[in-house]
């Protein structure tokens, strides 16, 4: 469950709150994420996000997840996921989209404690990650692929430039871009 959450959420540009819930005994069909929400089609799944922050009208919202050809692959992360929950009996359409070991709904704080668990298991400064680290993560994995601005924003469903603040630029790049401009 937690590497399909967290490869859905890379590439989904997803906020924390759009995956998970503040407590499990509140979680709502009509508002949360659910197994309904997910549709699969040849190459590409759409995850349909019922509500968004950028969506203040309730519309909802399509994300594209598409069949990759890489090891981290959201579609055949995702349809191996609900594939084995449907086996465990745990898949009906309004259940929650994503659960924890006790299949309830993914919850937030649960989510973010086993986050920096694995993290620290890692080796990595659990401290530095929080539940908007996948967003960030994805921006700047976009920002470095020099994939355009435009895209990034769409793909992040960004309705202002703020996605700026989500592409972290490390040290490397700005001197190259210094270098750059001095050549020429």
């Amino acid at each position: 469950m937690f590497e399909t959450v967290c490869i859905v959420a890379f590439h989904g540009f997803l906020r924390c709150g759009e995956f998970t819930v503040d407590n499990a005994s509140n979680f709502d069909s009509e508002s949360n994420l659910c197994v309904s929400d997910v549709t699969f089609y040849e190459d590409f799944a759409i995850l349909h996000l019922k509500q968004s922050k950028t969506d203040p009208f309730r519309k909802g919202i399509d994300i594209q997840l598409h069949r990759l050809n890489n090891i981290i692959c959201p579609y055949t992360t995702l349809k191996n996921y609900l594939q084995l929950r449907s086996v465990k009996g745990k898949c009906a359409l309004s259940d929650p989209l994503f659960i924890n070991e006790n299949f309830s709904a993914l919850e937030r704080k649960y989510f973010i404690t086993n986050l920096k668990i694995l993290l620290e298991t890692c080796g990595y400064q659990a401290v530095l990650y929080n539940g908007h680290s996948f967003r960030i993560g994805a921006a700047t994995s976009a920002g470095k692929a020099n994939i355009e601005d435009h895209l990034i924003k769409t793909l992040g469903r960004w309705s202002s430039d703020s996605y700026c603040r989500y592409v972290r630029t490390d040290k490397s790049s700005i001197k190259n871009a210094q270098q750059q401009i001095c050549n020429s």
